[in-house]
């Protein structure tokens, strides 16, 4: 697919969009970020092998912050628990 970077007016940052469907995937960033933003969109497009790896790591950090979270709730949990029952 086509990806283009156009300059945002009266804003110093680019847009990164898709000539073809006029998806935006960045509005308003720096240019080297555009730029990177497009090489990684090719590379996704382009590359199979290196899609499956975006993809497999998007997959671990996602289980990563899940578990994270729900360790945080629990740490929640158990410091109100103890504060209720000592008051």
């Amino acid at each position: 697919m086509p990806y283009k970077t156009r300059k945002v007016r009266n804003k110093p940052c680019y847009k990164v969009y898709n000539a073809k469907t006029k998806k935006v995937f960045a509005k308003c960033t720096t240019k080297e970020q555009a730029q990177k933003q497009m090489r990684l969109l090719r590379g996704i497009e382009n590359n199979k092998g290196f899609a499956r790896r975006v993809k497999q790591r998007r997959i671990a950090a996602r289980k990563t912050m899940k578990r994270r979270q729900t360790q945080y709730k629990c740490h929640i949990f158990i410091y109100y628990t103890i504060n209720t029952i000592s008051s």
